[in-house]
């Protein structure tokens, strides 16, 4: 999936799963019931054991349908291995110039992290796609829609903190795509995988998304 298909994903729904920890052998489950729920995006963070396997063997089996990002990305040589696997889009905690330049050039969509106004411009300088402000949850959905006064150009992803209660504030302030980590899968949910549950929490959060959606 190229740079512009994986942002069109990710509007489809403006939800952008994040899976950490140990997935292996369990990676298929755990996507297969992210997309029977209706979202159409994830990244898988690098900090994970067996990532680069990870992320190929889920671009192989869903990489049609899903956007496949690589998560907590800080260098331009994580950018090339990731790309080798196959993802689609880059996430990244910091707001680095190499990193975002290697996003580009590899035809991925860079979603680097930022916090303040002068940073959120830089990366928007620099070429990033989207902005990841984290935590969101420190300043609130009021602090992405005073963000939003000043540079309405900008794609800001709001993570951490995000609950099927305030998700809609954080959409109604302008949020272009929502980051959901441990509020979504906590790593020992992944441990002890129960997939009805998983597809009913990924179904709520996108009815809740898609109601934002059609107004």
């Amino acid at each position: 999936m190229k740079r512009a298909d994986a942002i069109a994903k990710i509007a489809e729904t403006k939800l952008i799963a994040i899976l950490r920890g140990d997935l292996w052998g369990r990676e298929l489950d755990i996507v297969s019931s992210i997309a029977a729920g209706g979202m159409t995006a994830l990244e898988v963070s690098i900090v994970s054991p067996n990532y680069a396997k990870t992320i190929r063997r889920l671009v192989r089996e869903f990489g049609e349908f899903i956007a496949i990002g690589a998560g907590t990305v800080l260098t331009a040589e994580k950018v090339c291995e990731v790309a080798d696997c196959g993802a689609s889009f880059v996430v990244s905690p910091n707001c680095d110039p190499e990193v975002i330049c290697a996003t580009q050039k590899m035809e991925m969509a860079s979603f680097p992290g930022a916090y303040t106004p002068t940073e959120i411009l830089q990366a928007n300088r620099w070429g990033a796609d989207a902005v990841k402000i984290f935590p969101a949850i420190s300043l609130g959905p009021q602090y992405i829609s005073a963000l939003r006064a000043p540079m309405p150009g900008v794609r800001f992803v709001p993570t951490g903190g995000i609950t099927i209660q305030n998700i809609s504030a954080y959409l109604a302030a302008g949020a272009w795509a929502i980051g959901l980590g441990s509020e979504l899968m906590h790593t020992r949910d992944a441990e002890n995988l129960d997939t009805a549950a998983l597809v009913q929490k990924v179904c709520n959060f996108v009815a809740v998304a898609r109601k934002d959606l059609n107004g």
